[in-house]
């Protein structure tokens, strides 16, 4: 029993031991899977975030060469307007010249025409003034536009640079799960293995507890036995004194049966 309990014992702390080192390993392996899933989820948000990146990249890109373009044309409109505009303007001052020397029908005439050009030379000044500030709001949404570019491209950047740790993070993750989970299955079979020892021992030790108990219970009824014995025997020996007394008893009824037979005996011959 001694034995059957030092080993029970012993099994018990193997069992507790058993069961602190899976916890312990399952927390690794639980760690290490999830760094697994947060790198691999990384990855795949790099992966979204990179392509709508890029694709914001791109609309920027086009948006940016419209506009530019928009502001190359608005330019040479504006070059074209202002070369008119000059050439108006110089034909408008020789114009005036030559009325001054000229004959009054000649200056009804050149005051006519002075009259077209400054219809037009005010039409010139009015488009360039259009087209200056549709170039300044051009101007600004480039100059935005390029800063956007600019963010875009950073972001992209930080993006690339940072899938290297998040690749190594994957792998490193993948090769501690690869080493941790038979480790893990290992310990579990090593403690449900410690758990069927213990069991059959525990069974056993149950079994001499209860060969004891028997054991006791059958000393115990026959130390009961015994002492119902020996007080069986104390009794018997008290017992004489008690017999004597009751047979006192018994003579007196059998002397008086006795004084009987004579009486009848004296009557039957005294009737003879």
């Amino acid at each position: 029993m001694t034995s059957l309990s030092s080993l029970a014992k012993s099994y018990k702390n193997k069992k507790i031991e058993a069961t602190k080192r899976r916890r312990q390993e399952e927390n690794k392996l639980k760690s290490v899977l999830s760094i697994k899933r947060r790198s691999s989820s990384g990855l795949a948000s790099l992966e979204r975030r990179k392509e709508d990146t890029s694709r914001k990249k791109d609309e920027i890109s086009q948006l940016l060469n419209q506009h530019l373009a928009q502001r190359d044309s608005i330019q040479r409109l504006k070059i074209s307007a202002e070369e008119r505009l000059r050439q108006e303007q110089e034909a408008r001052d020789q114009i005036r010249q030559q009325s001054e020397f000229a004959e009054p029908a000649e200056r009804a005439s050149a005051l006519e025409r002075l009259k077209i050009i400054d219809d037009k030379i005010a039409e010139l000044e009015s488009e360039l003034k259009q087209r200056s500030l549709a170039e300044d709001r051009l101007v600004k949404i480039i100059a935005d536009l390029e800063k956007l570019k600019g963010k875009t491209y950073v972001d992209l950047k930080k993006q690339i640079h940072s899938k290297p740790s998040l690749l190594e993070q994957l792998k490193s993750s993948v090769k501690k799960e690869t080493h941790l989970r038979p480790h893990v299955q290992s310990l579990i079979k090593r403690e449900e293995q410690t758990n069927r020892v213990l069991s059959k021992i525990m069974q056993k030790v149950r079994l001499v507890q209860a060969a004891k108990r028997k054991a006791a219970a059958r000393r115990a009824a026959a130390k009961r036995k015994a002492a119902a014995k020996r007080r069986a025997k104390t009794r018997t020996r008290k017992a004489p004194k008690r017999k004597t007394s009751k047979r006192k008893t018994p003579k007196r009824k059998a002397h008086k049966r006795k004084t009987k037979r004579k009486a009848s005996k004296k009557s039957k011959r005294s009737r003879r």
